[in-house]
């Protein structure tokens, strides 16, 4: 890790050490790309968001309802901005680092949810993520029977459309389930970002980027222990055994009755005598 990431590293953990109601989600999640794909200068990135919210306030009049409002806002982002989602390489990174989504206006449902709510923030609406299996959502906390597909341009959805839609997306392999469509905290949503990341990492064979997409994950959220099996795991594909050895460890005495235990137990043992032998 270079200064540069090193520094954009100090950023995150200091962020997400905030309580929950004070986690500034916009900020955080900048400094995600900063240490995958910086230099970038995050203040001026909040600057522009600051600027957008700027020209989306004084659309919102005091006497307009709250659905009045939210099309105002999705109008702006989705029509007048043009932002979109990437359907054309939906595992691009890219699509996952804040500042390019702002940048190139497209990026995967997650990250436009992101933009959504803050914007919303900044000019007073209450817009939070929604994290339903397979394409993440958002609600205005207003117009709470109402769900936004960021992904398509911004379109309401009903609970029936949400069923349907899962329905499609999973070929019924997810039964639906209301909890599914509860609104979640920007920490959930910022983990949801991380493992997206981890999973294209992973799948192009970056075990460092994947590594330092499960240390974040953990920093957010330290009782995570399956993240601890994930990230002992790539430490044993990396050939890091000491590291590997103290992670599954920790994820067997997090998860004792997990269902894999046996298995892990079997990949601690392997990294223990690895690392024996590696002396």
């Amino acid at each position: 890790m270079d200064a540069r990431q090193h520094h954009a590293r100090q950023q995150f953990t200091r962020l997400a050490a905030a309580p929950d109601h004070a986690l500034d989600l916009g900020e955080t999640a900048l400094w995600i790309g900063a240490e995958e794909d910086g230099p970038i200068d995050v203040e001026d990135y909040l600057a522009r968001l600051d600027d957008l919210a700027a020209t989306l306030r004084p659309r919102l009049q005091p006497d307009h309802t709250a659905r009045e409002k939210l099309d105002q806002l999705l109008a702006y982002v989705f029509r007048e901005l043009g932002f979109h989602g990437n359907e054309s390489d939906y595992y691009d990174p890219r699509n996952s680092y804040f500042h390019q989504v702002l940048d190139r206006r497209c990026g995967l449902p997650i990250s436009l949810a992101l933009l959504l709510i803050e914007l919303a923030r900044r000019v007073g609406l209450r817009v939070a993520g929604v994290g339903f299996p397979a394409h993440f959502l958002a609600v205005d906390l207003d117009l709470p029977q109402l769900y936004i597909d960021p992904f398509h341009g911004g379109r309401l959805l009903t609970e029936y459309e949400c069923r349907v839609m899962l329905r499609q997306k999973t070929q019924g392999r997810v039964e639906f389930d209301r909890n599914q469509l509860r609104p979640v905290g920007g920490r959930q949503l910022l983990v949801r970002m991380l493992n997206n990341l981890k999973s294209v990492h992973l799948s192009r064979g970056d075990l460092e980027r994947a590594l330092a997409a499960s240390d974040r994950i953990l920093l957010l959220s330290p009782g995570a222990a399956e993240e601890y099996r994930d990230r002992g795991l790539c430490q044993l594909q990396r050939r890091a055994y000491r590291a590997a050895v103290e992670d599954l460890n920790h994820y067997l005495s997090l998860a004792p009755m997990a269902d894999d235990r046996q298995l892990i137990a079997a990949r601690a043992a392997e990294a223990r005598n690895k690392a024996r032998l590696a002396n």
